[in-house]
């Protein structure tokens, strides 16, 4: 079997791009389960989906606006079975100050 933390990992080496982003930081993870068990050889996919942004409230004017990004991850294998569901949360910077729901 393979490990849940590295599938998690493996998860995120597909959908996170350490370049130049909006995305300051990994703000956190909720409600992680692992629904089957991945062995050596299978292959995985991840989807992700927006499910809310928030404004973070700045303490001083001259602190960088941001907010958090919520989103739903799953992860398949090759089954397109579901393996693994969670959410992260990114910490993000905002433009001009605009962050619409």
């Amino acid at each position: 079997m393979v490990h849940g933390y590295f599938l998690i990992s493996a998860a995120a080496g597909l959908f996170v791009d350490a370049g130049v982003g909006p995305v300051i930081a990994n703000y956190g993870m909720e409600n992680l389960r692992f629904i089957e068990p991945v062995k050596p050889g299978d292959t995985i996919q991840v989807r992700l989906t927006c499910k809310r942004k928030t404004v973070k409230r700045q303490r001083a004017a001259e602190e960088k606006a941001t907010g958090v990004v919520e989103w739903a991850v799953e992860i398949f294998n090759q089954h397109q079975q579901p393996v693994a569901l969670y959410s992260i949360l990114t910490l993000v910077a905002r433009q001009h100050g605009d962050f619409p729901a």
